[in-house]
């Protein structure tokens, strides 16, 4: 199993995410690297022995503006998964072909699932991943499809168009150290996908847990942040 630390990216900063709240994210000091430029962060976190990043780019989820010059610079130093809030097959091609590492569909923000299939088709399953987005166990999404559904009804959906990886985060968690919601990842294990999860993630316990429950990797942000993981416990637990 592997640990992915994320980057929330705002305004070009980046920044802390405590829940859905993306009005009030305020540029991050961590204890792990003491700035908010991303590619600094990202500089530190490959010296540290991350392999992969992941950024959530809020500038482009929620305003619509994608920045391929700081994909292409971040995807310099480490293999990068983005999610720039994708809508259209376009989009994903601008991004792509910058160099990033996994481009993430997600459905909080994809349109409508014929898209989601035209750029698989286009790229494949090894440069495309989707987001199964929730919030307090309700789907986000704009597709009319999935009003109604379960979140297993909805991976399920995906895993038909050809999708083999998948991330589920339910933003409520997400920096709330929380914990993870066992009972919903042991019920979407069921599905032939690999699974990455995040949202809640509280220390290293966490992290031996769902190792054991078979999932592939894990999002992580406070914990690291907040040095409730640390670089040594990870690398003696073999997950760094």
């Amino acid at each position: 199993m592997k640990v992915i630390p994320v980057l929330d990216v705002k305004n070009g900063l980046t920044v802390w995410a405590k829940m859905s709240f993306r009005d009030l994210y305020k540029p991050i000091r961590s204890n792990l690297y003491p700035f908010s430029s991303p590619l600094a962060a990202v500089k530190k976190l490959s010296f540290l022995g991350f392999k992969t990043v992941y950024v959530a780019d809020l500038d482009a989820i929620i305003y619509g503006f994608i920045n391929t010059e700081l994909y292409k610079s971040l995807s310099s130093e480490v293999k990068l998964m983005v999610d720039p809030g994708i809508k259209s097959l376009e989009e994903a091609s601008k991004v792509i072909d910058v160099g990033v590492g996994k481009l993430i569909v997600a459905t909080e923000t994809l349109p409508r699932l014929e898209i989601a299939k035209s750029i698989l088709e286009v790229y494949g399953c090894e440069r495309v991943v989707l987001s199964l987005d929730l919030k307090n166990r309700e789907i986000l999404s704009k597709i009319p499809e999935f009003k109604g559904l379960t979140p297993k009804e909805c991976l399920e959906e995906f895993v038909k168009l050809g999708f083999e990886e998948a991330i589920v985060v339910d933003l409520a968690r997400v920096g709330s150290y929380s914990g993870l919601d066992l009972e919903l990842i042991r019920e979407l294990k069921t599905i032939p996908i690999k699974l990455i999860v995040g949202g809640g993630v509280r220390n290293l316990n966490d992290l031996i847990v769902l190792r054991e429950m078979g999932v592939e990797a894990v999002l992580v942000a406070s914990a690291l942040h907040q040095s409730e993981l640390t670089i040594p416990e990870l690398k003696d637990a073999g997950l760094l």
